[in-house]
C-alpha cells in the first residue's frame, strides 16, 4: 500500500513539474529569490511590530528576527554564488547587440543598454563574491563594488522599462489601426480577410499582456537598486514586497513555460 502510494507519487504531473524546474539553474535562483526576498519581507514586519510594541522585544521575537537575518543572507549568497561568470554570457549578448543592425533604433539601443547594465552588475557581483564569500580576492572598498553592481542593475532595469513602454506603445497603436481595419471589413463582408485581423489582433493581444507584465516587473524590481542607491527613500517593506512579487512572476513565468 505504502509503495503504491509512494509510486503513484513519483509518477505524478507535480513531481514531474518539480524535477523540471528543479533540474534549471533559473528555476533554482527565482525559488531563492523568493525565499531571500520573503525572509526580508518577515523580517520586516517583525522589526516594526517590535518598534511599535514600545518594550523590550521578547527572546522569541529577537530568535525570529536572527532566523530571518540568516536566511536572506544565506539565500543572498547562494545566488550570488551560482550566477557568478554570468557576466560573460551579457558580455557576448551586448558585443552581438552593438554589432547588430537593421530593426528599431529605439529597441536597439535600449537593448544594448540592458546588456551593459547587466555586464556592469554582473561582473561587479562575482567580484564581490570573490571577496566576501570565498576570500580569493581582497577590496579596500567592497561597498563601492557593491554601487557599481547596484548602479549597473538600475541602468538595465530602467532601460527594460522603457523597452516594455515602448512596445507597449507600438502594440496599442498597432491594435488601434487592426480595429479599424475590422471594421471596414465587417463593412465590405471580407470574411477571410476578416479572419487573418482576427489572428493578427489575437497575436497582438499576446505581445501586449507580455509588454504589461515586462513593465509591471521592471518596475517593481527598480525599487530595488533605487533603494540600495538611495535615490529615494523607500520603505524596506516596499522594497522587500516588491522582489517577494516579482520573484513569484519569475517562478510562473518558468511553470507557464514547460
Amino acid at each position: 500500500m505504502l509503495m503504491s502510494i509512494f509510486a503513484a507519487a513519483a509518477n505524478s504531473s507535480a513531481t514531474a513539474t518539480y524535477m523540471k524546474y528543479a533540474s534549471q539553474l533559473t528555476g533554482r535562483d527565482k525559488a531563492c529569490r523568493f525565499t531571500q526576498y520573503f525572509a526580508r519581507l518577515l523580517a520586516y514586519l517583525v522589526t516594526r511590530r517590535i518598534s511599535l510594541q514600545g518594550t523590550k522585544p521578547s527572546a522569541s521575537a529577537l530568535d525570529w528576527l536572527s532566523t530571518l537575518t540568516k536566511i536572506q543572507g544565506t539565500m543572498s549568497t547562494t545566488r550570488k554564488i551560482l550566477r557568478s561568470g554570468k557576466f560573460i554570457d551579457f558580455f557576448h549578448l551586448l558585443v552581438r547587440s552593438l554589432h547588430q543592425g537593421g530593426g528599431d533604433e529605439v529597441e536597439r539601443l535600449l537593448n544594448t543598454g540592458h546588456k551593459l547594465g547587466m555586464f556592469v552588475f554582473m561582473l561587479a557581483d562575482s567580484v564581490g563574491i570573490l571577496h566576501s564569500a570565498l576570500g580569493l580576492v581582497r577590496l579596500r572598498d567592497p561597498q563601492k563594488v557593491t554601487r557599481v553592481a547596484m548602479r549597473g542593475w538600475w541602468l538595465a532595469l530602467v532601460c527594460q522599462l522603457m523597452a516594455g513602454a515602448y512596445q507597449l506603445r507600438a502594440l496599442v497603436i498597432r491594435e488601434a489601426d487592426l480595429n479599424r481595419v475590422r471594421r471596414h471589413l465587417e463593412k465590405d463582408a471580407d470574411v477571410m480577410a476578416d479572419r487573418e485581423c482576427v489572428v493578427e489582433e489575437r497575436a497582438v493581444m499576446v505581445k501586449k499582456r507580455a509588454a504589461v507584465r515586462q513593465v509591471v516587473a521592471a518596475a517593481l524590481d527598480l525599487t530595488i537598486p533605487t533603494a540600495g542607491l538611495g535615490l529615494l527613500g523607500l520603505n524596506e517593506g516596499v522594497v522587500a514586497l516588491a522582489g517577494t512579487i516579482t520573484s513569484l512572476m519569475g517562478v510562473q513565468d518558468i511553470l507557464c513555460s514547460k
